[in-house]
């Protein structure tokens, strides 16, 4: 898989931001560690303060360093989904927020725990190690193990809210 080319055919499309007319020129991309837990992550070279200077005068954001997990070769779709999101941090947008998650779907859309052996590795990873192996409701006292990262809004037996 050429991650270049599609790094080349996701740049177009990243939203106007503070940085995005530098992104073709100061964007480069490494691989992350095979025991890293993130997907990717973005650097900026030039340390905190300076990024800050330069978001608030819309100068060059200096060079930007886009690292990916190299298991996302095996996973094309989630590549590009993590890239593209990658991507709109360097454009600017340093907060994960609804715009950058929407942004990000409209680019590439994320994929499925279901369709994703990368992500269900992640997900089961996490639970072994989670603090809090169940979910119980305060309502009925019905209680399950925990099989979700985020905590269920509703009791699956009452459907009340937890």
């Amino acid at each position: 898989m050429d991650v270049d080319a599609i790094l080349v055919e996701l740049l177009p499309q990243v939203p106007e931001n503070v940085f995005t007319k530098w992104l073709p020129e100061r964007v480069s991309l490494i691989w992350l560690e095979a025991d890293d837990d993130r997907l990717g992550m973005t650097r900026f070279e030039e340390g905190n303060a300076e990024l800050v200077r330069r978001r608030r005068l819309s100068l060059d954001p200096g060079p930007i360093t886009i690292g990916l997990h190299p298991r996302l070769v095996e996973e094309p779709d989630l590549l590009k989904h993590t890239l593209a999101h990658e991507l709109i941090h360097a454009s600017g947008v340093l907060n994960h927020s609804k715009d950058l998650h929407d942004a990000v779907d409209e680019i590439a859309p994320g994929v499925a725990i279901s369709q994703s052996p990368m992500l269900q590795e992640m997900r089961d990873e996490f639970l072994g190690t989670a603090r809090v192996k169940t979910w119980s409701c305060k309502n009925c006292g019905y209680e399950w193990k925990r099989s979700t990262v985020r905590k269920p809004l509703r009791c699956h037996k009452c459907a009340r809210p937890l």
